[in-house]
């Protein structure tokens, strides 16, 4: 999800994305996180046959080759400091009780967005899913934060939507 936000920030008309809100986010995962630590068995399957079923955290998962090239393709987090550019507000929560991804990556995202205005917002028992109901709160007041910047709430008027 966090990738699909990012390339649809990268490539909206200008100043039609206001702001961004990433839970465990985690672009260019396949290539940084994943491939390093696949067995030869696992990569050559992938290669021969197409696809190999893979455990990644708690989860399994059917990693392809269509995916993987697809993946190398868009590649966002390569170009080192500022170098994506995002200009709008980021959020960015993760969980440090995540199976699937370092909490450290959240502070790597962090410095790639050319944008100042980022927060990294850390839960502590947090999953990869961020799915407790302190999680969901963070993460809503993330998006309200976000929203009340460039949104103004009017119930009195009958016209207000």
């Amino acid at each position: 999800g966090g990738w699909v936000m990012l390339h649809v920030a990268l490539n909206a008309p200008k100043d039609a994305v206001r702001g961004l809100v990433g839970v465990a986010a985690d672009p260019d995962f396949t290539t940084d996180l994943v491939l390093p630590t696949l067995s030869e068995e696992t990569l050559k399957r992938i290669e021969e046959e197409g696809s190999s079923t893979i455990t990644w955290g708690n989860s399994e998962y059917t990693l392809s080759k269509v995916f993987i090239d697809d993946a190398e393709k868009n590649l966002v987090m390569k170009g080192g400091p500022s170098s994506l550019k995002v200009r709008c507000p980021v959020r960015l929560v993760q969980g440090l009780g995540d199976e699937e991804i370092p909490a450290e990556r959240a502070l790597t995202l962090c410095d790639v967005l050319e944008t100042d205005d980022v927060v990294v917002s850390y839960t502590k028992f947090g999953s990869h899913v961020l799915d407790d109901d302190e999680d969901t709160r963070l993460v809503t007041a993330h998006l309200s934060d976000l929203a009340s910047r460039y949104f103004e709430y009017d119930l009195k008027s009958p016209t207000s939507g």
